[in-house]
């Protein structure tokens, strides 16, 4: 599953703030179990945006997080605000999930 989320830069917070709670929660995302890969983007210089890679139930909606990802989520939070918060499927899993309900 992909997670993806773009992050607006609060006007009173730094870029500099931003990219380290930015690069911050990568590093934690990536220390997680399940989580294959973890990346951030600048899609312009207010904004970050993040995809992670992970299984099923590892990373995301419905997982409860680590007191390590709280924090960096609340550092994050404290230098942006989520804009997007989507979860993606690959075809072969979606599939699966239709066939089950088919």
């Amino acid at each position: 599953m992909l997670h993806i989320s773009k992050w607006e830069r609060q006007e009173n917070a730094s870029r500099d703030k931003l990219g380290t709670a930015a690069l911050n929660l990568c590093k934690v995302a990536k220390s997680t179990d399940g989580v294959h890969s973890a990346k951030f983007y600048w899609p312009n210089p207010n904004m970050v945006a993040f995809v992670v890679e992970a299984e099923t139930g590892s990373w995301g909606i419905g997982v409860e997080p680590t007191g390590e990802a709280m924090k960096a989520f609340f550092d994050l939070g404290d230098a942006a605000s989520c804009v997007m918060d989507e979860t993606w499927v690959d075809a072969s899993l979606g599939q699966k999930r239709s066939d089950r309900a088919g």
